[in-house]
């Protein structure tokens, strides 16, 4: 069952980071640009935080209420996730596991159609 468990784990960690990466992204087009830590193992004492600023910030970028709602959005699931993902690693449960993949994939969804017009209405 450990080998199982350790399988999700690193499934989850790896999709922590491949959404990470896409706000990354996003981060850069946006409107007023942001910039995140993008060292590759960057410790979730200065993810959090960094991700935390980004939602925070939502609501200033120059964008539509529809725009703004996708990075908050992705924002919110990924710590979401993040937070599921410590529980996890404290103590594994399969709800805590989905839920942390379920977060993962609206955040990846929401920040992956921001991207989208983001590229398609970039200035210039």
């Amino acid at each position: 069952m450990a080998d199982h468990e350790d399988e999700i784990m690193e499934a989850l960690a790896f999709g922590i980071s491949r959404v990470y990466s896409l706000l990354v992204e996003v981060c850069g087009l946006l409107p007023v640009r942001i910039g995140l830590p993008t060292d590759p193992h960057i410790p979730a004492d200065d993810a959090i935080p960094a991700i935390q600023r980004v939602a925070e910030l939502a609501s200033e970028q120059p964008m539509s209420e529809t725009q703004e709602a996708q990075l908050f959005t992705g924002c919110i699931h990924l710590l979401a996730a993040i937070d599921l993902y410590a529980l996890c690693a404290m103590r594994h449960r399969e709800t805590r596991a989905e839920g942390c993949g379920a977060n993962l994939v609206y955040a990846e969804q929401a920040l992956a159609d921001l991207a989208r017009w983001l590229v398609i209405n970039e200035p210039g």
